[in-house]
């Protein structure tokens, strides 16, 4: 799965994602490199944003549903007392005009957690038996930001911290699984990032 994905003060925004089905064993392997990275996939499925709302517009998905967009289920949560956040979809245009939610890919999906402080997290749930999963990450602001991910492959949960790169250059992670289905990819950013 490939997904481009941003964050900032409150959040992160991505612009598409490759999903794909691998043969089983039980290991994770994580990868910097996004050649490497699909190069060790097969069957690679894209999923982006376009297409979802106007291009010059945005529109928020509430949880408990989020958005469900092939397949793929994004929902907020973390400590907070606003309640349980949204996922926004900005559309190509509206994004391109936004020094922060620029990434130059197109639509993107954003993120706003349920208030802070607190730690924040999207969660992107996945179906289907997909067992692997890449992103480029930006730091919405210049600064370089610290990131969790989370990956839950079905038997075993394991947790991978990075920094962003400098803007505008993106920071590639990529994980496949030999044996296990991963369930879900959690992103957390720290309450104090902003």
């Amino acid at each position: 799965m490939h997904f481009r994905i941003s964050h900032a003060r409150y959040g992160f925004a991505a612009a598409m994602l490759l999903i794909t089905s691998l043969s089983a064993e039980a290991t994770l392997f994580t990868f910097t490199d996004r050649a490497a990275f699909e190069a060790a996939t097969t069957g690679l499925t894209n999923i982006n944003f376009e297409g979802i709302v106007p291009t010059n517009s945005a529109q928020d998905f509430p949880n408990p549903a989020g958005l469900l967009t092939g397949g793929v289920t994004f929902r907020t949560s973390g400590a907070g007392p606003l309640g349980t956040g949204v996922v926004t979809v900005y559309g190509g245009e509206f994004a391109s005009q936004s020094a922060v939610l620029n990434t130059g890919t197109g639509a993107i999906a954003g993120w706003a957690p349920p208030g802070q402080p607190g730690t924040a997290f999207l969660d992107i749930s996945l179906t289907g038996g997909k067992t692997a999963f890449g992103v480029d990450l930006w730091a919405q602001q210049l600064a370089v930001s610290p990131v969790r991910i989370t990956v839950n492959s079905g038997e075993a949960t394991e947790n991978f911290d990075i920094n962003t790169a400098d803007r505008p250059t993106p920071y590639f992670f990529g994980v496949t699984s030999d044996a296990n289905v991963i369930l879900m990819v959690r992103f957390s950013i720290p309450g104090s990032q902003v």
